[in-house]
């Protein structure tokens, strides 16, 4: 097996690891990619360095690590006060939408969500079954705290749409846009 790169391992962030996950996601983010680097996916949020340290401390980031090497990120955070965040981002939307949006019978407001992402794996460890592996440990991990995950997903990005849809199970439920760029909530059950 030499040349070969051992499994990857699944674990709660640190803030050790801050540095890493910031730089996976400029190196994914949809503003710092050309156009032709889009379709094999992307990140349509430039997270600040506050949302990490915040989602850190919340045990709300599980990363996967290869050989020493952080290749893969997901976040999963309590849905934030509508207050505290800005209007016309895509964060405020989805928060909108999940008051009129129902999902299993209700409003997904009504129901213990929480916010699922953004999940990336470096091009370097796809096929590794990471995704696979985030799902899976992120429903055992936050499943006693929430019954139902939300996401966004670009229209421009079909890669994360299907594998969301085919890999996660989350049904899209409405569409959205904000600044003239539109998007996909979606929904899934822990």
């Amino acid at each position: 097996m030499h040349g070969q790169r051992r499994a990857p391992t699944i674990r709660l962030a640190t803030q050790a690891d801050i540095p890493a996950l910031m730089a996976l996601n400029s190196r994914y983010y949809v503003g710092h990619l050309d156009p032709s680097e889009r379709s094999e996916g992307f990140l349509s949020v430039l997270l600040s360095k506050e949302w990490f340290n915040d989602a850190v401390d919340a045990k709300g980031i599980h990363v996967a690590e290869v050989d020493g090497d952080i290749v893969g990120f997901i976040g999963m955070i309590e849905a934030p006060s509508r207050t505290a965040v800005p209007d016309g981002t895509i964060t405020a939307e989805v928060i909108d939408l999940t008051r009129v949006v129902e999902f299993n019978g209700k409003p997904i407001a009504a129901q213990r969500w929480a916010f699922r992402g953004p999940v990336l794996v470096d091009e370097s460890a796809r096929g590794m079954g990471i995704y696979s592996a985030f799902n899976a440990v992120m429903r055992e991990a936050y499943a006693y705290r929430f019954d139902v995950g939300v996401l966004f997903v670009s229209a421009d990005n079909p890669r994360s749409l299907h594998t969301t849809t085919t890999k996660l199970g989350a049904t899209p439920l409405a569409d959205f846009d904000v600044d003239g760029r539109r998007y996909w909530l979606l929904a899934f059950e822990f």
